[in-house]
């Protein structure tokens, strides 16, 4: 009697550890490493990770933030752009280091499919997938179905969103052609709404408070340049503010993606915000991109709106990323000097680094590494007037020239950007993307030029052709 009782007591304990392993989990994770992140998620789902603590990013510290997700969605999420991969063994999670395949000499396309489903296995119909920060996407059809073709060789995040859905990111790598196929699963979310509702109950019965806000945060995702008077937003009534007078805190939240139409460039902006905050002079903000072409325009008008991308393209952050992962800083324009301080900087005094001096390959990605400031001159093309106007992002890096209303006087002269690191090395893909994209400040002509004057990833200026 007692052995069988032994037996029922460890055949339900063995139960209720396999129901916790597949039951959805809430994680909130800010600046932690990943050693603290894979104790808690053994401690709440009953899995032992087995890892060589050598394979792990030294020094990179992750914040990642997740309701009700599924343990192997969560893994896919948080080791985006790490090089690490996760595999299960019985109670075990194993974590290895995948070293990616050789790139190939010729760019072989490749193509991806899958179907999305609910959580109770039913396919979602118009759900969107797409490549962040590209022109490159679909939809799912009827059946929940998708597919997308003729994706140039290299390293994206895979985005899913549906609203009243959490958002989906899958990190891929594919440099030799194929067919890729990932399905997914959406989970429906917590509306964030309900719990805005509560601390914001003084600012939503002061109507006439949302314009002001709507204003900065305008200004905040755009910028100051020419082409931000060229920028709207399609659809405002999507947007929630909550101002923290104590705090001095304004933070947006959106109830669906943001439609922006940027006609300077002539493309439509499918925005999808995560986070958005702004204390005092500090900014922050992400989420996830699609762009797509606007057709609709004469052969004079895409002159002028191709001539725009590419002068928006040079000289700006993207172009320099691909300028240093291809060592070609000099040539296209660029210097880069270290300095130590973002304030009175005279570049003319300072030792001129070079690309071997911040950047390492590290198999499946690079890393960013340089002491103190990085302040980076392009020669190719001068400051707007605008920004000189800008005293905000001006006064970075030409304090001596503001006067007392705030103006600078100066004429205008090479563009100036200034990088610093937040928490060491930072981690940059094989297509040139920030893994961690609050890793990095950046201060004067870069943090001048925002959405406005922003192009996708998969833009080449050589190939433009609208499509």
């Amino acid at each position: 009697m007692r052995h069988s009782f032994l037996f029922l007591l460890l055949l339900n304990v063995v139960l209720c550890f396999a129901q916790n392993k597949k039951a959805p989990i809430t994680l909130d994770f800010e600046n932690e490493e990943l050693t603290v992140i894979f104790d808690s998620l053994s401690a709440k789902t009953g899995y032992f990770f087995s890892y060589n603590s050598d394979l792990l990013p030294p020094g990179n510290r992750f914040t990642i933030s997740t309701k009700n997700i599924l343990i192997d969605q969560f893994l896919s999420q948080l080791l985006v752009g790490t090089g690490l991969r996760y595999s299960f063994f019985k109670e075990q999670i194993i974590i290895n280091y995948e070293s990616p395949p050789p790139v190939a000499k010729r760019k072989k396309l490749f193509n991806i499919s899958g179907n999305v489903l609910d959580q109770d296995g039913e396919p979602l119909i118009g759900v969107n997938v797409f490549l962040d920060g590209t022109t490159i996407g679909s939809s799912t059809g009827s059946e929940g179905e998708y597919f997308i073709d003729k994706i140039p060789p290299g390293n994206y995040n895979l985005v899913f969103s549906f609203i009243g859905y959490e958002n989906g990111i899958y990190n891929l790598t594919e440099n030799n052609g194929g067919s890729r196929i990932q399905d997914h699963k959406m989970i429906l979310t917590i509306s964030e709404l309900d719990e805005i509702a509560v601390v914001s109950d003084r600012i939503s019965n002061e109507y006439e408070d949302w314009p002001l806000y709507f204003t900065l945060f305008k200004n905040d995702l755009f910028g100051t340049s020419e082409n931000a008077r060229q920028c709207t937003i399609s659809n405002p009534e999507v947007i929630n503010f909550v101002f923290d007078e104590q705090s001095n805190k304004l933070t947006a939240y959106t109830s669906g993606p943001l439609t922006i139409v940027n006609k300077a460039m002539a493309y439509e902006i499918t925005y999808f915000l995560e986070s958005f905050e702004r204390k005092g002079s500090d900014l922050r903000y992400r989420g996830q991109m699609k762009f797509q072409n606007n057709l609709e325009l004469t052969n004079n008008t895409k002159h002028a709106v191709k001539s725009e991308r590419k002068r928006s393209y040079l000289g700006s952050w993207n172009h320099f990323k691909k300028s240093l992962l291809s060592n070609g800083l000099r040539k296209d324009g660029f210097r880069v000097y270290e300095t130590r301080s973002i304030d009175k900087v005279n570049y003319k005094k300072l030792k001129e680094l070079h690309e071997g001096d911040i950047l390492v390959f590290k198999g499946d990605h690079w890393e960013l590494e340089f002491e103190n400031y990085l302040l980076v001159v392009y020669n190719k093309e001068k400051e707007s007037i605008n920004f000189l106007l800008d005293g905000q992002s001006a006064s970075a890096i030409y304090g001596d020239y503001i006067d007392d209303n705030k103006m600078l006087k100066r004429a205008p002269g090479k563009q100036i950007s200034l990088l610093g690191l937040l928490h060491g090395p930072v981690r940059i893909d094989l297509n040139g993307q920030v893994v961690d994209k609050f890793a990095i400040s950046t201060y004067g002509y870069w943090s001048w030029e925002r959405l406005a004057n922003l192009v996708p990833i998969n833009y080449d200026p050589k190939f433009d052709n609208f499509r």
